[in-house]
């Protein structure tokens, strides 16, 4: 009888081991089964990442917890999440290098690691402790990868109850880890995807307030003196070319170029101002040159972040054809007479960009219209267009291929977008894109 009872002791006690394994094992189950729940759960960053780490902590039965993320720009190791008595002095000043500690090592090779006792591992930097006068004796660290690519390092610190970290321990922490890694680019994704949306939402803002200061349709005159087309076709969602007709009085009619600098929702913004003065301004000076002394002046006085704008303005006289016109460091008119079959490019050295310098001039030009001649204006877009082979749509590309009877402005318009088109070969344009035409013809 005491034989067989003592034969079985050890059978009960591997059972009883075995039962406690696996019951360790549920817990350990349970908890990463809830931390896929948290993941899942919230897409804001440093929520999800403290409730994980707490988590972790609890599960590994550890003193303190702690996530570092690699910073993009230094390369240095920060601690986004750090948890326990002194978390958040560790967040405010610690840093670490590449290399540099415990963390710093694990995020160089890539390993997960235990540390039983720091005090005997040359590789523990004394830089947190010293910091916040927190006692680290033992780590575990563990890299968090996202597609192969390390982004930081997660640590549990200091064992509870006397007990020491296993590998069992490091197993569990390193899966931790990996549902750590996945918050972190589920809501990175996340975050992208939002700013993506605010861009969206702020380009089409942009976008609408482009399309409300451009003309909506062309003015017409009832005596057939002239006629005006344009096309503007931006590089991106939003470009900073722009262009406007402005009937002054029943003998007079305006034509403006510009092309602000930059692009999106401040050029946007900037030119519809801009418009918005050239159009006040315009009403109460005949001077194209003038015009353009007092929109410098404004737009130098309010100045923001180095833009600029190079802008053409033309009056046309509509009873003799006489053009006044002053430029500000955009291209030269492009004249096309209709008599003499030939076209020459007009204006050009007009003066600096406006908005740059508050003592640039603007030098007042003029030039006569004979019935059936063009003036078109354009944007650098238009000529430095480039094909496959790196060569440009040219200056010159653009006189010759003008140098023909046109039927209207639109027509004149239409053929050099397509020819454009046909010479870059589909190429994306590097720059907005923007032509202008006006043709003059006195009544008979």
């Amino acid at each position: 009888m005491l034989k067989s009872k003592t034969a079985a002791e050890p059978a009960t006690i591997n059972v009883a081991e075995e039962i406690a394994t696996l019951k360790n094992k549920v817990s350990n189950l349970s908890s990463l089964i809830e931390v896929s729940i948290i993941v899942n759960s919230t897409l804001d960053l440093d929520n999800v990442l403290s409730l994980v780490m707490e988590k972790a902590q609890a599960v590994m039965e550890a003193e303190a917890s702690s996530v570092m993320l690699i910073n993009e720009k230094t390369g240095a190791l920060e601690w986004e999440v750090a948890l326990g008595e002194v978390g958040d002095q560790v967040k405010q000043k610690i840093q670490l290098r590449l290399g540099e500690g415990i963390a710093g090592w694990v995020a160089q090779n890539g390993q997960p690691l235990i540390v039983p006792d720091v005090s005997k591992d040359s590789r523990f930097s004394r830089k947190s402790d010293e910091e916040t006068g927190f006692k680290t004796r033992s780590i575990i660290a563990a890299p968090l990868k996202v597609k192969n690519r390390i982004i930081g390092v997660a640590e549990v610190i200091n064992p509870l109850h006397g007990k020491s970290f296993t590998q069992d321990d490091l197993e569990l922490f390193s899966t931790f880890c990996r549902q750590v890694a996945l918050a972190i680019d589920n809501a990175r994704m996340h975050r992208t995807l939002l700013e993506k949306q605010k861009l969206d939402q702020q380009l089409e803002a942009a976008r609408t307030i482009l399309d409300s200061f451009l003309p909506q349709r062309f003015p017409n005159d009832a005596q057939q003196r002239f006629q005006v087309a344009a096309r503007s076709l931006p590089a991106t969602q939003i470009g900073g070319d722009f262009f406007d007709f402005m009937i002054l009085d029943e003998d007079t009619v305006g034509m403006v170029i510009g092309d602000v600098s930059g692009k999106g929702v401040p050029a946007a913004l900037y030119m519809a101002r801009l418009l918005s003065d050239l159009r006040i301004h315009s009403q109460n000076d005949g001077e194209p040159a003038s015009v353009l002394q007092t929109i410098n002046g404004i737009l130098v006085e309010r100045g923001r972040r180095g833009m600029f704008v190079t802008l053409q303005y033309a009056l046309l006289d509509l009873p003799t054809g006489r053009v006044c016109y002053a430029s500000g460091g955009h291209l030269p008119l492009y004249w096309l007479r209709a008599r003499a079959k030939e076209g020459t490019f007009a204006g050009s050295g007009g003066g600096a960009p406006l908005g740059i310098m508050q003592e640039s001039r603007f030098i007042p030009k003029e030039l006569q219209l004979s019935p059936g001649d063009y003036l078109v204006a354009f944007t650098d877009g238009i000529v430095e267009a480039k094909n496959r082979e790196g060569k440009q749509y040219s200056m010159e590309h653009l006189r010759a291929s003008l140098v023909r009877p046109w039927h209207s402005p639109q027509e004149l318009v239409d053929f050099v977008v397509q020819d454009l088109q046909r010479f870059t070969e589909g190429m994306p344009p590097h720059d907005d894109l923007t032509i202008i035409a006006l043709r003059w013809g006195a009544k008979v």
